[in-house]
């Protein structure tokens, strides 16, 4: 048997499957020597939960069964510690205590959230609760692939630095229980209220290929006291009638206008929509009709929708499902600026959200007068490079919203200047060649006196590169030797003042003009980092900065 030390832990997590399809169980003794034996799943991944003593030792064996994710939880700190991940082999349990060890691998993001294995996708639930930031999230946390969906969680107290928490929303339990069935907890918000706060989320149950006949999705409403346990989960929201299709997700939920409003992202009669919902208390909602239409061509259905005021307007946003425009750049999401009356918004602007291809899903809460927004990091081109223990999925910065010359300006939030490290560059007006950049995980700033074309390479592999690439009155981020090579991620900039650079081993996301534009994109590349700036005219670049960015793993 593998033996277990619980420390200041009161309880033991473990997803926990049948290798075939049989009677499989995970045995545990206790200090006393009592034996205790807890089933498996048959078929899927169960959690199963087992209570502890502080302080204690026990022997933990699964038998004719295997273990994707396992923690030691329900310690009383647990929002400042997280969880004990354990990783299970030959018999024996081994604990990370070192998560700043266990995310130095070639790919992993530094700075960036990112799973402690396997798939995420869509943050949820975000918000501001009794002193800290909660990112709830879609997960899968079986496999590298996209599977089931559970909501994973994690906790910060300055929205950088995360502890990893316990798993909150398990698929239902027909999923659980049937080999051919897909589902599980879908996208969903939170709306803090005095005492608890209370989640709204999409779940969704049908065959392995989604079929308007018998796939289905509703909506439901749990609510937690601390953000850790959760209550008993009750739908509140079906589909109005046959004109809708199955694509009928992700509610977000906002105090609005003397009421409780929800937008979901659907689609009517083949044409995609976001529509409302209304509520006087939050849990009995009644259908307030279409709030926009989106008519481009290719676009299939919205998916999570977010709304929001923001100075004296409205803004909405909304994901592009299997859409790809004239750039070739795939299912990018939208914001819309405007008014919202009467339950429709008037358009008065729109734009992209992110110009390059690996930011999606994204959604905003409010606290102390900001407007933040966190994204997924998507890899719609497939572009993921599997590694043991890996992660695919991880978040973008989270981002500062507001308004700027009647626009949408995105901006990182100040708090991720706090990881800023040693300085590997401070020069003025001349071109930059820096190789072997310590973890390949750095911020770079530059400044401009005048417009000028420049090249800027922030990463190389055997096979291509990856360039920031100003010309004329464009800003585009070029990929070589990849999947994506053939896309056009680039945005019109008239003019360039100020440009901000993350790199992050696979993530690169950059800020131009204080948030006039932002772009993501994913590159594998290789694991000492690099920064080569060549400018048409060198005096053209006024200053340029390059630091180290520390790791927010502990």
């Amino acid at each position: 048997m593998g033996a277990i030390y619980s420390g200041e832990y009161r309880c033991l997590e473990i997803f926990a499957k049948s290798e075939d399809g049989k009677k499989s169980t995970v045995l545990v003794v206790g200090p006393s020597g009592k034996a205790s034996v807890y089933p498996a799943g048959k078929w899927q991944y169960r959690l199963i939960k087992i209570p502890l003593e502080k302080n204690c030792g026990y022997e933990v064996r699964l038998e004719n069964c295997t273990a994707s994710i396992c923690y030691l939880s329900e310690a009383d700190d647990i929002l400042d510690r997280g969880v004990c991940f354990l990783e299970y082999s030959d018999g024996n349990w081994r604990k990370t205590d070192n998560l700043k060890e266990w995310y130095q691998t070639p790919n992993r993001e530094q700075y960036h959230f990112c799973p402690y294995k396997n798939w995420i996708n869509d943050p949820n639930g975000l918000c501001w609760y009794r002193g800290y930031y909660h990112m709830y999230y879609q997960a899968n946390p079986h496999s590298q692939e996209w599977g089931h969906m559970y909501w994973g969680h994690a906790a910060s107290r300055d929205c950088v630095h995360w502890v990893h928490l316990p798993f909150v929303l398990m698929p239902q339990e027909e999923i659980l229980n049937a080999k051919d069935r897909k589902g599980g907890a879908f996208s969903g918000s939170a709306v803090v209220l005095e005492d608890r706060i209370r989640f709204y989320l999409t779940r969704h149950f049908g065959p392995p290929d989604d079929s308007e006949e018998e796939t289905v999705q509703y909506q439901t409403m749990v609510e937690s006291e601390d953000g850790i346990h959760f209550g008993e989960e009750k739908t509140i929201v079906e589909k109005p009638n046959s004109d809708f299709s199955f694509n009928f997700r992700d509610p977000k939920v906002i105090r609005y206008d003397n009421c409780w409003q929800m937008v979901i992202g659907t689609r009517i009669k083949n044409v995609p929509s976001i529509v409302r919902y209304t509520s006087s208390d939050g849990e009995n909602w009644k259908y307030g009709g279409v709030v926009l239409e989106e008519k481009t061509e290719g676009v299939y259905t919205f998916e999570c929708p977010d709304i929001f005021p923001l100075s004296s307007e409205m803004v909405l946003t909304g994901a592009w499902m299997f859409y790809a425009d004239e750039q070739r750049r795939f299912q990018p999401t939208y914001y819309y600026l405007g008014n919202y009356r009467n339950g429709r918004f008037e358009i008065r602007d729109r734009g992209l959200y992110d110009f390059a291809g690996n930011f999606y899903a994204a959604q905003s809460f409010e606290h102390e007068g900001r407007r933040i927004a966190i994204g997924w990091i998507s890899d719609f081109y497939q572009e993921h490079c599997p590694e043991e223990n890996g992660a695919y999925g991880s978040m973008a910065i989270p981002r500062e919203l507001f308004m700027e010359n009647q626009r949408l300006y995105i901006r990182p939030i100040k708090e991720i200047y706090r990881l800023k490290g040693k300085c590997y560059c401070n020069v003025e007006r001349q071109n930059v060649r820096l190789k072997h950049l310590n973890n390949n995980s750095y911020y770079a700033r530059l400044t401009f006196s005048a417009n000028a074309d420049f090249e800027i390479l922030l990463g190389k592999s055997e096979v291509g590169e990856i360039r920031l690439v100003r010309k004329s009155e464009t800003l585009q981020i070029v990929t070589t030797g990849v999947k994506s090579h053939y896309v056009q991620f680039v945005t019109e900039l008239k003019e360039l003042r100020e440009l901000e650079i993350f790199v992050d081993r696979r993530t690169v996301e950059v800020f131009a003009n204080n948030g006039e534009c932002a772009g993501t994109k994913l590159f594998y590349g290789e694991r000492d980092g690099i920064f080569e700036a060549e400018f048409e005219k060198e005096d053209a670049a006024e200053k340029i900065e390059v630091y180290e960015m520390k790791g927010i793993w502990r």
